[in-house]
């Protein structure tokens, strides 16, 4: 039968219902479903509904919240007692099951148990309660809190603990006397962030323990203090902040206590980065961004030699960079200009430590030939600049206008596909003690000529498709070019055909060259239904039919008519016959992929670079090797890596590490870490031992030890940067 209560906003569905009219109590035996007027559905086994009090006692009940935060959150309760007007309740032997995907995951099952519990619509209440997200097996859980008092707050969405205990397989780890962390509602959250113990050879233990505080809607914080046993600590923080126009980060820290020498006792360090990017209120251009940046560090080492990190501190760099970049794009014309400061990290005299960039800018137009038809559809015209101060003295300053015309591609009835180009410069420079500029005026119009001819060559049939691209370019520049035999610039097959190869902004490459390569590339077809290295192929909108390359080779070379003296030495391209440039790369097989650079000198007898990178996969083992190797007039190294992976099963895995020298025979560096993740905790034991030197940092050996309890340590602080550069 189904009843409506008074106020014929709650209904119960149950069968033998008895009313008891001097009391006015509503009771049942039997299985009875209630449902409130915010739709919370109780499922009782029995109970007694006080119809003037609006307060129900029940047996094993069951209540399933549709609060549209908490949907579908069940609670179990042995006894209970309900007052329906003030919604607030109580009972013995709680369960309460949250929803699976609170975390996000469905393999978890967030559940917390306790003796009692009480609360109301904004808070629930538990005693000696017993909290996890772990999947439910016949096992303890990875991990579980176990709280004498626990509060879950709707209101501040928080869930706080009192005298608590971490534990971790049923070992108790941690002890808290009062700990919170955000419900599963809340996506940023003040709170602390995954710790990790470690011991550093040269540096000593520490406890790295970061904690994420929320200051605003728009800004928030991160604290990465590193404490070390040996009287040594490194404060290092985080600031965000997020407005309608802008964006802001900065990263500093102070360190004090560490010994570098024994003229260097405990000084403190430091170092300031921060970004700041506007974007610039202007209908008129589509893009019109204004971006800050600044990099100190009180040493050249000291970001190194404390592994410091955060979003705007690179992995490997060899200097610090401080500029102003304005960038606009407008439908008709594109502007960027800089002002930049370079500081090397490498060792340099103070003096000569600094670079600077002071101005440069940059200005490009496109005019299209409208309603004519013809070789050329348009030209781009461009304008830029550039003042420079290096090495204390060093100044050269550059200013250029530049016309290019790139004409629309010719095809033969043969099928040859013509393309040519022209570039007009007029280059004005400057130099005091530079090594390329004069220090009188310089002031010419040069040119450069370009034609691109390709012969492209198929044969497809029901299995694969084979191309081959027979190609030339012809360069021409009638004009003396600036000297830059010593500049380091490097070609290879990926820029041999680029018609500014050399990458100079104040000059054109010398002479006459004619480059000539061959590309081969061979696809297998498959069709949608079928599986290519274990992952389903999605159709690219070829039909039913589709592409996957696996094999690719490249060859090409540059030939000219005699030496040029201004051309970079490195790039081999100032000889008659320059190297040869090529690669290949193979990714045919399910267990083994492979790619091929190289650079042969011009007489077939010496590889001057050589780099290979190849990944084999045979199971659950997984490793790639890649190496590297210079000589003759591209240098003079020769090293080897490998990083290997084993996942023994779904939840441990080994990660190996390893880069050596063989020009030294010097290994750089073992890792070797081991992980172990479920649904609910990763845990990690990190070994590393590195043979690098460079002044205060000398080589070590580490040993991390990580734990990340999942929600309770895994959380990161939402990315509220959106730096416009």
């Amino acid at each position: 039968m189904k009843c409506l209560l008074p106020d014929n906003s709650d209904a119960i569905l149950s069968d033998n219902v008895f009313l008891f009219r001097d009391t006015m109590i509503l009771s049942s035996d039997n299985f009875t479903k209630i449902t409130d007027d915010e739709l919370n559905v109780y499922n009782l086994d029995k109970f007694e509904f006080s119809i003037n009090d609006e307060i129900l006692k029940a047996d094993n009940a069951k209540i399933i919240y549709k609060d549209s935060k908490f949907e579908n959150d069940q609670y179990f309760f042995e006894t209970l007692f309900v007052n329906l007007k003030t919604k607030k309740f109580l009972g013995k032997d709680v369960d309460i099951k949250f929803n699976k995907m609170m975390y996000d995951n469905t393999d978890n099952d967030p559940r917390i148990k306790g003796a009692t519990g009480y609360g109301d619509e904004f808070n629930t209440y538990i005693d000696n309660g017993l909290f996890t997200i772990c999947k439910k097996t016949d096992k303890c859980p990875p991990w579980l809190l176990k709280s004498k008092n626990f509060k879950h707050d709707k209101i501040k969405r928080q869930m706080v603990y009192k005298n608590a205990w971490l534990k971790v397989y049923d070992v108790p780890v941690l002890y808290f006397p009062r700990f919170f962390h955000p419900d599963p509602t809340v996506k940023r959250q003040s709170g602390f962030l995954k710790p990790m113990i470690s011991n550093d050879e040269l540096l000593g233990r520490s406890l790295y323990a970061p904690y994420f505080q929320v200051i605003s809607k728009d800004k928030d914080m991160t604290f990465k203090p590193r404490i070390y046993l040996e009287d040594k600590y490194v404060l290092q923080s985080e600031y965000r902040q997020a407005g309608k126009n802008f964006d802001a980060l900065l990263d500093f820290s102070l360190t004090t206590g560490h010994d570098s020498s024994s003229l260097d006792k405990g000084d403190s360090r430091g170092h300031f980065f921060g970004t700041l990017g506007f974007n610039l209120e202007n209908d008129n251009f589509i893009r019109r961004t204004l971006n800050f940046k600044l990099q100190t560090s009180s040493n050249d080492t000291y970001i190194k030699l404390f592994k410091l990190e955060s979003p705007i501190i690179p992995i490997n760099f060899d200097s610090l960079m401080t500029s102003i970049k304005l960038d606009l794009e407008h439908e008709d014309y594109d502007f960027t200009g800089s002002v930049e400061r370079y500081e090397s990290l490498n060792g340099a005299k103070k003096n000569d430590k600094y670079q600077y960039i002071l101005p440069t800018y940059n200005f490009t137009k496109y005019f299209e030939f409208q309603n004519i038809d013809g070789l050329f559809h348009g030209l781009n015209l461009s304008h830029s600049a550039s003042n420079s101060l290096t090495n204390t003295n060093q100044v050269g300053t550059s200013i250029s206008n530049q016309v290019s015309l790139n004409s629309v591609s010719l095809i033969s009835d043969l099928g040859i596909k013509n393309r040519i180009s022209a570039d007009f410069q007029n280059s004005n420079l400057l130099g005091k003690k530079h090594s390329t500029y004069k220090s009188s005026p310089q002031s010419e119009l040069i040119s450069s000529y370009a034609l691109d001819v390709e012969f492209p060559l198929i044969k497809e049939d029901e299995y694969s498709i084979n191309t081959i691209i027979p190609k030339a370019l012809i360069k021409f520049n009638p004009h003396e070019m600036i000297n830059h035999y010593v500049t380091d610039r490097r070609i290879n097959i990926d820029n041999v055909f680029n018609h500014g190869r050399l990458s100079f902004g104040d000059t054109y490459e010398a002479g006459e060259s004619l480059t000539l390569g061959i590309d081969y590339r061979l696809e297998k077809k498959f069709s949608a239904s079928e599986d290519f290295q274990n992952e389903k192929i999605e159709d690219e909108g070829l039909g039913d039919e589709i592409k996957q390359k696996y094999f690719d080779f490249k060859l090409a070379t540059v030939l000219r008519p005699g030496f040029e003296k201004n051309i970079p030495n490195k790039s081999t391209l100032n000889r008659t016959s320059s190297n040869v440039f090529g690669k290949m790369e193979y990714g045919y097989s399910n267990n083994l992929t492979f790619e091929y650079d190289f650079s042969i000198d011009n007489d077939l007898s010496t590889f001057e670079y050589n780099s290979f990178d190849t990944i084999i996969t045979i199971g659950n083992f997984i490793t790639e090797f890649n190496f590297i190797e210079e000589n003759g007039t591209l240098g003079d190294s020769n090293s080897i890596a490998n990083t290997s992976l084993y996942n023994i099963d779904e939840n441990n895995k080994f990660k190996f590490s390893t880069r050596r020298d063989r020009k030294i025979n010097l290994t750089e560096y073992y890792n070797l870490i081991y992980e172990y993740e479920n649904d609910c905790l990763k845990a990690g034991l990190q070994y590393k031992k590195n043979y690098y030197s460079d002044r205060d940092i000398k080589p070590t050996e580490e040993l991390f030890f990580s734990i990340t309890i999942i929600p309770l340590t895994k959380y990161q602080p939402e990315n509220v940067l959106r730096l416009f550069d």
